[in-house]
């Protein structure tokens, strides 16, 4: 009996070790994590978005490009929708999570920005436009068949625990995917 409540401890503290107050370094430092729902295969960027755009309905006229951008961003040029990616962050973002939720995350919240009419805006990024690319996963992340833990996971690693001038605090992004994963929920 005491080993089961010392081992039941040990595993609650390994579990709450993977909230970080400070942002992973996306080459250097990936957490140790294993699933038991993994997939054997992620699916490459171009077929994530197939995937996503499956599930609302509408037309893909977005090109995803590899590009020397810090992470992931939704851009227009020559009225041409775009989402630019870095590659090594995407590679690493897979294999930190071991599955293809946090990827898709990003994917759609990008596409959030481009559906809200966030890209066609001046300003770039803000609290506010953020929370509603985020809303906008959460939706689409329940729609592919995600629980709210996969939806909103990718913040734990993307997010910082404090806002900042352009991005919300991560427990603000984690309410909003909620928020569009609860909508999704009521609207079957």
């Amino acid at each position: 009996m005491k080993q089961a409540t010392i081992l039941a401890v040990l595993i609650t503290v390994s579990h709450l070790g993977f909230t970080r107050s400070e942002p992973i370094d996306p080459i250097t430092s990936i957490p140790e994590k294993t699933y038991t729902d993994s997939v054997s295969r992620i699916p490459t960027v171009d077929e994530l978005l197939l995937e996503i755009m499956s599930v609302t309905g509408l037309q893909t006229d977005f090109e995803l490009k590899e590009a020397k951008v810090l992470n992931i961003e939704a851009f227009i040029s020559h009225k041409k929708r775009y989402i630019l990616y870095n590659p090594e962050f995407m590679d690493w973002i897979n294999r930190a999570t071991k599955d293809k939720w946090a990827s898709i995350a990003l994917i759609a919240h990008e596409i959030g920005h481009h559906l809200n009419g966030h890209t066609i805006r001046k300003g770039g990024s803000k609290p506010d436009v953020e929370l509603e690319a985020d809303e906008f996963a959460g939706f689409v992340l329940y729609k592919l068949g995600a629980s709210l833990k996969q939806a909103q996971e990718v913040m734990i690693y993307i997010a910082k625990t404090e806002a900042s001038s352009t991005h919300p605090a991560r427990a603000s992004r984690m309410k909003a995917i909620q928020k569009g994963w609860d909508r999704a929920d009521l609207a079957k």
